[in-house]
């Protein structure tokens, strides 16, 4: 029993079950697309989640770090609403999978991003490993759409959100790196899911968003999950390095693989698998060049 409990406060642990839980929540979320429209299955997802996460705050009451952290928030909070609301309208055009394996590219981003924005060196190693894991990406998407040949069969928009929701996820992610450190778990999953939730409450009152009984019970659910998601995510961050988490990120395949197969009947191709593995490999090999010591 020990040994159990000691393998479910591993941070390995709790980062593979956040990513279980993105999956479920992904894989609801697209199931309600077919009732719904992705705007307000977004509203309420952020509206509901806030709620649970004033009910946790109630219940655990951990020190809120007061008002100069809102700002930091609000402005995490919108590339964190932007990238939700870009990958679940993916998953409605995609299999879940495809948009999983697309959606790794974010990995990708962060050296390029801390040279643009940080002034951090960027490595050659690290420069073409990027550029052969958005070459699987490219691979992908031509495969499924015919994008290069100029004769385009099927959603090219809906192959190119996920890896626009990458950047916007990895954004979010480095900005929450920071925080999970100093702030409470619970107090990171009341931000991330209170603050999102204002930038989205403008639907109710531009939409009809009056969901039926059965509509609000998924709605309820894909909120509990995100906030399981976001939760588990600080923990785990705030307890291991981001480079030796990363791995778990990948098992959103396995669950989004074995999920849309089951309640979707998505099968993805060899094409798809063969580009997931150069996404993956090259996201390993810009990890580990990262790390190393110049």
């Amino acid at each position: 029993m020990s040994r159990l409990l000691t393998i479910a406060r591993s941070p390995y642990f709790i980062g593979a079950a956040a990513i279980f839980f993105a999956s479920c929540m992904n894989a609801m979320i697209k199931g309600l697309s077919v009732y719904e429209s992705v705007v307000v299955i977004t509203a309420w997802r952020y509206t509901l989640g806030a709620t649970l996460v004033i009910l946790l705050w109630f219940i655990f009451r951990p020190p809120l770090p007061g008002w100069s952290a809102v700002p930091f928030h609000v402005f995490r909070g919108f590339f964190q609403i932007s990238a939700a609301s870009l990958f679940f309208w993916s998953v409605t055009q995609i299999p879940l999978a495809t948009a999983a394996a697309l959606g790794l590219t974010g990995t990708l981003m962060i050296g390029p991003l801390a040279w643009l924005l940080m002034r951090e060196p960027l490595k050659r190693d690290v420069i073409g490993g990027t550029l052969v894991g958005f070459a699987g990406a490219l691979f992908i998407v031509n495969t499924e759409t015919q994008l290069l040949s100029g004769e385009i069969d099927g959603p090219v928009l809906g192959y190119l959100a996920p890896i626009l929701a990458s950047l916007c996820h990895a954004l979010s992610v480095v900005l929450l790196r920071f925080r999970s450190q100093s702030e409470d778990p619970i107090v990171v999953a009341f931000f991330a899911n209170t603050l999102p939730a204002l930038y989205v409450l403008p639907v109710f009152f531009l939409m009809d968003a009056q969901p039926t009984l059965e509509l609000f019970g998924g709605y309820i659910l894909s909120a509990f999950f995100g906030v399981s998601f976001w939760s588990l995510t600080t923990i785990a961050y705030a307890r291991a390095p981001a480079a030796k988490l990363a791995p778990m990120t990948y098992t959103q395949l396995i669950w989004a693989a074995i999920i849309g197969f089951f309640l979707f009947g998505e099968l993805p191709g060899a094409s798809m698998w063969s580009g997931a593995a150069v996404i993956v490999a090259a996201c390993f090999y810009v990890m580990r060049s990262s790390s190393k010591v110049s």
